[in-house]
């Protein structure tokens, strides 16, 4: 697998994007829809009368596309049946997804059937569009699930007489990431802070990281750019690496989607040494709209 220096966005066999509550959940079919062959739509079955959800549903329907509305198991399983039928005469298929308001589950899941399924020489593009900024929930929310972002990716404890390091993401949920760090007690810790040059977010992510950051090293802490993905992949796959040889590494990318797909990748990619972990709050989370900012790319070749 190679991730391309440069992201792929000429034409697609199949295109997939999500249907959800926020403006910007057709951004990416708007920019796309043209250029790929088939267009997919996959919508929940939960908030689908919150904020923008039906509005966003009648733009699509104004189009010969297909949509599917449903739990994440079996979205998950319609989409792998439906790109394997689609490609399945195609020796290098090109594929796009869109994971702008897909769930970390389903993002995960999808990806690494990608991955798994798609012949050598396949091109995977995978878009995201950043929102404006939304100020952060008020106060601590509720942690309700931690473990594997999916089952394919819980890795393998390893040696258990090696140290443990823990590499997070850090959003700007307050306290979010300290949850994970107090449950793993973890001998190492590392964190990846997102820079985004459009808004003051870094800052906010500091703030409600602090307890976290005060006890992990200024040289253990790197500030990444949200809109530079192969950067991002290509550094934190170097500590990885490092990390793995040396110690049982668990990833936890929390934060802006786009880091949660590098991890999704790299997790697939150092099968089984890296376990990526994800933390929920389930359904506590009010929903709120999110207008679009700015489109992030990036492509794999397989």
């Amino acid at each position: 697998m190679i991730f391309d220096k440069e992201a792929y966005v000429k034409e697609f066999d199949v295109a997939i994007y999500g249907l959800g509550y926020e403006k910007r959940s057709i951004s990416g079919f708007k920019e796309f829809h043209q250029k790929s062959n088939n267009n997919i739509v996959i919508g929940y079955e939960l908030n689908t009368t919150e904020v923008s959800y039906q509005e966003n549903k009648s733009f699509y329907s104004d189009f010969d596309i297909e949509i599917h509305e449903g739990d994440c198991c079996s979205i998950v399983r319609k989409v792998r049946d439906i790109i394997k039928n689609k490609v399945e005469n195609i020796d290098e298929p090109r594929v796009l997804l869109d994971i702008t308001v897909l769930s970390r589950h389903r993002m995960a899941s999808i990806i690494y059937n990608l991955l798994t399924d798609l012949n050598c020489g396949s091109k995977i593009t995978v878009y995201y569009n950043l929102s404006d900024y939304v100020d952060p929930p008020i106060g601590i929310q509720p942690v309700k699930e931690m473990g594997p972002i999916i089952d394919e990716l819980s890795g393998d404890l390893g040696n258990l007489s090696m140290p443990t390091s823990i590499v997070f993401g850090l959003g700007y949920e307050e306290h979010k990431a300290l949850g994970v760090y107090n449950y793993y007690d973890a001998d190492y810790s590392y964190a990846f802070i997102p820079n985004n040059p459009y808004t003051e977010f870094e800052p906010l992510v500091r703030k409600n990281n602090a307890p976290l950051l005060d006890v992990i090293s200024e040289r253990n802490t790197f500030v990444y750019d949200v809109t530079d993905p192969y950067s991002t992949y290509v550094n934190l796959k170097s500590l990885l690496l490092n990390l793995t040889d040396v110690s049982r590494t668990i990833l936890v990318p929390l934060g802006p989607k786009i880091f949660a797909a590098i991890g999704v990748i790299l997790g697939k990619e150092l099968y089984p040494k890296l376990p990526v972990w994800r933390v929920s709050s389930l359904h506590t989370e009010k929903p709120v709209e999110r207008t679009a900012q700015k489109d992030v790319i990036f492509s794999l070749t397989l």
